[in-house]
């Protein structure tokens, strides 16, 4: 039951008081209903407070204002939530925080082993340990201690630090990316720089516009087309080899190998071997 039908409860029980002070209601009707009326409602009490994200928060505190319910806590200025899901959240500017969501604007501190279904951040957020979301989207800078999976889309505008691997449906990323690191998506397009310690495996493609140094330190392997273009001629990347089941476009790229049904080499390539399946 939902805190308005709650609410609805609380009026019938008071419609109930103003029809028996009318004598529309006998004693013992008035009697018989609002004993029913007030176990329901207790009943409901309790299983809302059970189902409660908040039941096992320890502490609670806002600085400037907000809003705290069943099912959520908003913050407008600077606030900490100590016991969600085991960790605690601190939280500067404004933020909501709910048991299928985390939004902040401004920065945000959060607990290892977080899970949640989307976490969006506009500003800055840095996370103790793994995440594991079904969206997650950051505009500004996040740095994350450990492994950081996102089941289907996992966005970067500005800067990002992964100190594990990344594992993820659709990955983006506008400006730095550094992922120590393996990468596993389905698609990628990684535009500006980035930084990858492991290999990279995308199942259908992957599409990079390069500004700047870039590195893959191990293999790109991709199941469909590899594009890579400079958007300046600063944009250089370094990876060992390339594999893909699709075409290949590559601008900038030094390589020791690059295999693809077809491979075609643009500006400032250095590639050692290339092959053809044709």
């Amino acid at each position: 039951m939902s805190n308005k039908e709650i609410e609805d409860l609380k009026t019938l029980i008071k419609a109930l008081d103003i029809r028996f002070r009318n004598e529309e209601l006998s004693q013992e009707e008035y009697d018989d209903l609002k004993a029913k009326y007030e176990a329901k409602l207790n009943e409901e009490i309790s299983l809302v407070k059970e189902k409660s994200f908040l039941k096992n928060m320890s502490y609670i505190s806002i600085s400037g204002s907000g809003k705290v319910t069943d099912s959520y806590i908003k913050i407008s200025g600077a606030g900490r939530v100590d016991g969600w899901k085991g960790g605690s959240i601190a939280i500067s500017g404004s933020g909501k925080i709910s048991d299928e969501e985390i939004k902040v604007s401004g920065s945000a501190s959060l607990p290892g082993n977080l899970q949640t279904h989307t976490l969006k951040a506009s500003g800055s957020v840095k996370a103790d340990g793994p995440i594991e979301t079904t969206i997650f989207k950051c505009s500004g800078s996040c740095n994350i201690k450990g492994d950081l999976i996102a089941h289907e889309t996992f966005v970067i505008s500005g800067s990002g630090k992964i100190t594990a691997d990344v594992k993820a449906g659709d990955i983006s990323s506008s400006g730095v990316l550094g992922v120590s690191g393996e990468i596993q998506c389905v698609n990628a397009e990684l535009n500006g720089g980035y930084k990858i310690g492991g290999n990279v495996n995308c199942q259908e493609s992957f599409i990079s516009e390069i500004n700047a140094k870039c590195s893959i330190n191990g293999d790109l392997i991709c199941g469909g087309d590899v594009h890579i273009e400079q958007s300046t001629h600063r944009g250089q990347l370094q990876v060992d080899q390339i594999l893909a089941e699709g075409d290949i476009y590559l601008e900038g790229v030094s390589a020791r190998y690059v295999r693809g049904k077809t491979v075609k080499l643009g500006p400032d390539c250095q590639v050692e071997n290339v092959e053809e399946k044709g």
